[in-house]
């Protein structure tokens, strides 16, 4: 039997719950070797997580019948996707309202994972001749934007159950159609 998105979701939610289950044995890291062996399971278990939302937008995909799912590798391709063949999901729709909201589990996951990804900004030297009676000025949003999540078993856990529990009702909803 050929591996379906179904199962590829399910599969990597696993090893996400695996994967925490073993970052809950470090709750107070105090040696250099903990700590990172702590942060080392936080960061694959949003790996997991963030690859199972990935092959669950192709699940979505599937579901509507979309021929290329391989090329479909975000939420805004589905949209996008399914607009071009007159469709909507109101699944992604559900999706993209839960990335763009603040605070919540899908935002935080998606923010965390991007993060990771991202190449360290290389520091800007301060001209020898600035201005001296003036003072700097600093963009707040972009410093908050840039906090990073403390990653703990109970966070993760948290995250790992609200995106199981989005995808069970939405599964059981789309069978219903």
């Amino acid at each position: 039997m050929a591996i379906s998105h179904l199962s590829l979701v399910n599969q990597k939610l696993a090893f996400a719950s695996s994967i925490i289950t073993a970052l809950s044995t470090y709750p107070d890291a105090t040696t250099a070797a903990q700590k990172i062996q702590r942060q080392a399971l936080g960061d694959a278990a949003v790996f997991h997580l963030s690859m199972g939302l990935h092959f669950y937008v192709r699940e979505l995909a599937e579901h509507h019948q979309i021929k290329n799912v391989g090329s479909i590798n975000s939420i805004q391709d589905l949209i996008s996707t399914l607009s071009e063949v007159d469709k909507a999901s109101p699944e992604s729709f559900e999706l993209v309202e839960l990335a763009e909201l603040k605070g919540c589990w899908l935002n935080q996951l998606t923010h965390y994972y991007d993060q990771l990804s991202k190449s360290p900004e290389k520091s800007k030297e301060k001209k020898a001749f600035a201005q001296e009676n003036l003072i700097a000025a600093v963009e707040l949003t972009e410093a908050e934007s840039q906090l990073p999540v403390q990653l703990t078993s109970e966070l993760l856990g948290s995250w790992l159950e609200s995106f199981r529990v989005l995808v069970m009702r939405q599964r059981e909803t789309s069978t219903e159609y």
